[in-house]
Order: structure tokens, then sequence, then C-alpha cells
């Protein structure tokens, strides 16, 4: 659990982000709303949907975990009306839903529910941070409310200026939040040839915001992330902080990355290889 220093600090980031992507919204012409985005079925104003749903649901999680009340609030993903929906198919949803409701109201709407967002989280006392807060993946503390707000903010403003403007670097102010956050995200079991034998770990050293190590422990049964240790790896990658990062939210891929000069391997490359083709 986060200090109450701490927690200001994530408050304070989250506002930066938020009122950071509302300014570069602003700034689109009516036709740069229509822009591709690294979402790949998702234009300019679809993931602008989707934000607008994230910043008004988080500030339903939250008022209602301050006030002990845990359970889904209507329109949420465990809404019985959506059935069993995957995630993925109600993001799409939603956000396409609030791009047609909203049209030109999508950038205050935007604006309005952070707004609220960012003064709840501001709101509260390190009494309040272990409250449970309900989260459709499961419920969680609420202090981890004001990460995922960073996440969901730093990430999306990327998928966007990725494209609108290519060479646009993640929020370096969000990248240490982002990565405690990523290495944390439970991970797919991967169909590996290198792990038919044992366990295989392919390690990642970071540089530029964090000069970190983390080791990928890949087995047949199962894929973590963790501190890298004094064990031997099978390969090695130097990579910056960005790209590993980016690499775990499926944004990059180990190929491109190693392809493009983005970093650099040693040791085992069919590992490697077979790891960035299944991740």
């Amino acid at each position: 659990m986060p200090t109450l220093t701490e927690m200001q600090t994530r408050t304070r980031l989250a506002r930066f982000e938020a009122e950071r992507l509302g300014q570069y919204l602003g700034s689109l012409s009516p036709e740069g709303w229509n822009h591709p985005t690294a979402c790949d079925l998702w234009q300019v104003a679809d993931l602008a949907g989707h934000m607008v749903w994230i910043g008004e649901f988080y500030v339903k999680f939250v008022s209602r975990a301050l006030a002990g009340d845990i359970t889904p609030p209507p329109g949420s993903p465990k809404d019985p009306r959506y059935g069993d929906l995957p995630p993925e198919a109600f993001y799409d949803l939603t956000a396409r839903e609030y791009r047609q409701s909203l049209g030109d109201d999508l950038l205050p709407a935007f604006v309005r529910h952070f707004e609220e967002l960012n003064a709840l989280l501001d709101s509260m006392t390190p009494d309040d941070y272990e409250k449970a807060c309900f989260y459709h993946s499961g419920n969680r503390p609420l202090w981890t409310l004001a990460d995922l707000t960073i996440q969901e903010l730093a990430v999306h403003a990327w998928d966007i200026q990725s494209h609108t403007e290519p060479g646009t670097p993640l929020s370096p102010e969000s990248q240490l939040v982002l990565l405690d956050r990523v290495v944390q995200r439970p991970q797919p079991v991967l169909t590996i040839e290198a792990t038919a034998s044992g366990p295989a770990t392919l390690r990642f050293q970071l540089s530029g915001v964090s000069d970190r190590a983390y080791d990928i422990i890949l087995s047949a049964d199962s894929t973590s992330i963790q501190p890298s240790g004094n064990t031997p790896a099978n390969a090695a990658i130097s990579c910056d902080t960005e790209t590993f990062i980016l690499m775990l939210y499926r944004r990059l891929n180990l190929a491109h990355i190693l392809a493009g000069g983005r970093g650099s391997l040693t040791g085992d490359e069919a590992l490697a290889q077979d790891f960035a083709r299944t991740f």
C-alpha cells in the first residue's frame, strides 16, 4: 500500500495525464478525430469514447467504494444485460455507443468525468486506501484505481499519438508506474519448443527511466515475470524501459523490436523468435 506522499504523487500524475490528453484531443481538427490509432479497429473518436466510459465508470467504482459498496454498477461489464460478452467485445460496443451518442460532446464529457475522478482520488485518506473497490476483473484495493487511471490515460494517449504524430514517446512521467503495473499482469501460457525440456528464461536489461532487469520465465504451463536474479538466462535482451513496457502491453512485438534496432539480443536466438511468434 502506498504512503500518503506516494498516493499524492500518483493522483497528481493521473491529473497531469488527463489534462495533457484532453489538451491534445482539443487540438485536433474535425478530420483528426477520424484518424486510425494503434487500437486496430478504433479511430481517435472511438478511443475517446472508450476513455469517456473509463472516466465515467471509474467515478462510479471509486465513489461506491468510498461508501462501502462493492456491487457492480449498472452499465459495467458485469451488468446482466451484456450476458457473457467477452471484455474486448464489451469495450468495442461501449466505445462506439459513446462515440455515436456524444458526438461533438466527446471532449467535454472526457474532461468532466476525469475532473470528477481526480477530485475523488484527491479526496482519499490513508484509511480509504485498502477499502475494497469493485473492478470487473476482480475486486481490488481502492488505491490501485489511481495506477489504473494513469495506465489507461498514458497508454491510450500513446495509442493515439503514435499514429497521428509518429515518434511520440510513451509518457516519460508515467513510465515507472506503467512498469510496476505491467509486470504484475497475469501472462498467458505460451507454446514454445524450448520449454519442452524445462523452463527457459528470457532476460530484459532496461535503460532509460529505469535500469532494472526482469526475467520472463517460460514453462510448459506458466509464464511469469520477476526481477532478475543470479541464475543464468537462456537469452538476454537490452532495451529501453519504454520498449519493454510497450511490448508487455502488446503494442510492440519482440521481432520488430530487434529488427528495428530498439533492442539487442545475446544468447538463444531461437527462444527469442519463439517468444516473438507466440507473445
